[in-house]
């Protein structure tokens, strides 16, 4: 209960105390009630009336504590079989009962609409108060022995009235008289040491004292003729020892009256504003109209006075207009000639104060004749394979506009993306799902040309749902695997047509322009994966050449494949070399598979495989004829490649492998490894 207790001092710091100048002792109970309903502590009832001499129930003063505790809500199971979820006092029931204020009557019920007892209330604010009851306490009175130590308290505090009989239960005003002195009994009042006028709309009040909080309820404004100044905004300052107060317009030089927790400060206001208004904005429109932002709201006379603008080279002003905070003017001018600079002169115009703003020479505009507004060009929309739909429009249009998917709307379809290409003038647009057999309706509104020309609404676009959309392939990236192959990666599965189409073409090495003239390229999917093409290069001078390089930074675009996002330079990527080299393809393993078969096992895929690729040989002894191999394909990219003997090995004699020219990687660039430096490579195994 103390942390109850603490957290209601610090909401009162927070939303202050909105209490009459009177002292609570000479406030009538009706006022006091007043006072708990506009805190939103109390209410009414439908007829406006606060009926302070009907009795309180049990659950409507749980509610009045849960809105003054101001308690969280339960989350746990009901605990009352007569309080259902759907009862108006649910939420409050509970929270009383979770906080350990108000507890329920045996056999698991809480009896919401039994009267509250006077000793039951002054039981309940100790518990809210978290304050012992005294039982050294005398008093005069009917009460029940469990209570008589918390009724001498609440006495003692001046929560209740002396009364013959605390057993008799209370009433609303009962409940208003003590739950207000207990209310009041928290607040604690600002110690202001003066107050200044800072502006006509601004005021500091100093303070002897630290503050913790200045809710804009203990604040209250009037000037000496009793006209009333709204307070719109009270902050206090870092070090807790000043408020500033905002306020509505404060007539000039008047003393005013600035009522704080009930207490009147009087200061006379300032002098009105003596800044002078200035421009602090110049934006164009469209080709011929302009908006100029001031500081401050404007004069009407003297901002749409025509006489206080003017342009060099013969242009003319046909019209201007103020907006509605009087803080923008709009400007029309006459037919401008392309390309031509004018500067603008503004002068006299003045603030709501009278102040006068200093001459501006030094507003330019540049010209555009272009009065056109920019259209559709309805032959070129479509909806496109992916569902996706393509606008084009008759010339370029402003960027950051065309982007904006709120200026396209199909009725039963989400606008969910609209990008703009390079060129600046199709718009290519992402909805949400569409159906088959659905005719859909495009509107197009409020796109501008660069020179702020805006279109004509267009509507009537229509076109037929795509319900299966073939969905666009995105670039992953590329990565290098060793010196002159990279593998290419995409976001989903592409197709075997892809794969022989792909290409790739190096942009940039570390910023310097690559030329590809006379490379050459082997393409082929990843093993195990759709989604990933292995691409080696060659050069017209080197089968296997140092192409990628540790420490540097490649850009390369990639083109060829159907359905690639290549809008907004997607299919660009950069990657980095390596340290890798692109080592020839060698044998690696012999197994034996019978006496007369072996299966050889290479260290990567390669082609132009040939049983004449290999010799074999007992150790120390006679060569081993081998009959053919049993791939019969020298274009087949292949792992191993099983060799047929002539005659069956012997079992346990040891023979030797060796390997002659003809066998290359799977591009055909490089040959096999056949020795290591003048020795030949070998493999021994011992026949079955």
């Amino acid at each position: 209960m103390r942390k109850i207790a603490l957290t209601l001092l610090a909401l009162t710091l927070l939303f202050g105390l909105a209490i009459p100048t009177a002292s609570a002792a000479t406030l009538t109970t009706e006022e006091k009630f007043q006072v708990l309903k506009n805190q939103g502590i109390m209410s009414g009832f439908e007829d406006g009336s606060s009926r302070l001499h009907e009795t309180m129930s049990r659950e409507q003063f749980a509610t009045v504590l849960y809105k003054l505790l101001e308690l969280p809500r339960s989350q746990s199971t009901p605990s009352f079989v007569d309080v259902l979820k759907t009862r108006w006092s649910y939420e409050a029931i509970q929270a009383v009962r979770g906080a350990g204020i108000m507890v329920g009557k045996g056999e698991n019920r809480f009896e919401p609409t039994a009267k509250v007892k006077v000793e039951e209330l002054a039981s309940v604010l100790l518990k809210v108060n978290n304050i012992t009851p005294n039982s050294n306490i005398g008093f005069e009175g009917k009460v029940s022995p469990w209570a008589k130590a918390a009724v001498g308290t609440a006495l003692s505090k001046g929560w209740i009235a002396h009364r013959n009989d605390y057993t008799i239960n209370a009433t609303r005003g009962v409940l208003v008289d003590a739950v207000y002195a207990v209310y009041t009994g928290w607040g604690i009042l600002l110690d202001v040491k003066s107050v200044e006028a800072i502006s006509v709309q601004t005021v500091r009040v100093n303070l002897k004292s630290k503050a913790e909080s200045a809710d804009i309820s203990r604040f209250s404004l009037r000037d000496d003729r009793n006209t009333i100044v709204p307070i719109l905004l009270s902050s206090l300052s870092g070090d807790g020892m000043s408020i500033l107060i905002t306020t509505g317009y404060q007539a000039e030089n008047r003393t005013h009256y600035l009522t704080i927790d009930g207490k009147s400060w009087a200061y006379n206001s300032t002098r009105s504003d003596m800044t002078k208004p200035v421009i602090t904005a110049f934006d164009r429109i469209t080709a011929r109209v302009y908006v100029l932002t001031f500081s401050e709201a404007l004069d009407q006379a003297t901002a749409t006075n025509p006489s206080n603008y003017s342009f060099s080279g013969g242009l003319k002003l046909s019209a201007v207009q103020l907006s509605g905070d009087k803080r923008q003017v709009t400007i029309t001018t006459s037919n401008q000639s392309d390309n031509t600079r004018y500067t603008m002169t503004v002068k006299n115009i003045k603030d709501l104060a009278g102040n006068i703003m200093d001459t501006r020479s030094d507003l330019s505009i540049v010209g555009s004749a272009d009065a056109t507004k920019p259209t559709i060009v309805e032959a070129d929309f479509k909806v496109n394979a992916d569902a996706s739909l393509t606008v084009r429009f008759s010339e370029k249009v402003n960027r950051d506009i065309a982007v904006q998917t709120g200026r396209y709307s199909i009725p039963g379809l989400a606008v969910v993306s609209a990008s703009l290409d390079n060129e600046g003038r199709t718009v290519t647009l992402r909805t949400s799902a569409q159906q088959d057999k659905t005719v859909y309706n495009l509107t197009v509104s409020g796109i501008p040309d660069l020179a702020g020309n805006v279109m004509d609404t267009k509507s009537g676009l229509l076109f037929g749902g795509i319900s299966n959309p073939v969905l666009p392939v995105k670039l992953q990236g590329i990565t290098a695997v060793n010196e002159n192959t990279i593998e290419v990666s995409f976001d989903r599965d592409i197709k075997d047509s892809d794969v022989g189409s792909l290409v790739v073409t190096i942009l940039k090495d570390n910023g310097a322009n690559v030329s590809m003239s006379g490379w050459s390229k082997y393409a082929v999917r990843k093993a195990d994966t759709n989604r990933v093409v292995s691409v080696q290069f060659r050069t017209s001078t080197d089968s296997n050449p140092n192409l990628f390089q540790p420490g540097r930074v490649y850009s390369a675009k990639v083109t060829g494949v159907s359905s690639l996002n290549t809008q907004n330079g997607e299919n660009d990527t950069t990657f980095a070399g390596t340290v890798v080299p692109n080592e020839a393809p060698y044998a690696k393993q012999v197994v034996v598979i019978n006496r007369s078969t072996i299966k050889v096992l290479f260290s990567e895929p390669v082609k132009n495989v040939n049983e004449t690729s290999f010799a074999l040989a007992e150790q120390g002894g006679e060569a081993v004829r081998i009959s053919h191999d049993e791939l019969n394909n020298t274009g087949a990219v292949v792992t191993e490649v099983t060799l047929k003997m002539s005659n069956d090995l012997k079992a346990g004699q040891v023979y030797v492998l060796t390997f002659k020219p003809g066998i290359t990687d799977a591009a055909g660039f490089n040959g096999w490894q056949i020795k290591n430096g003048n020795e030949d490579i070998s493999i021994s195994f011992t026949g079955v």
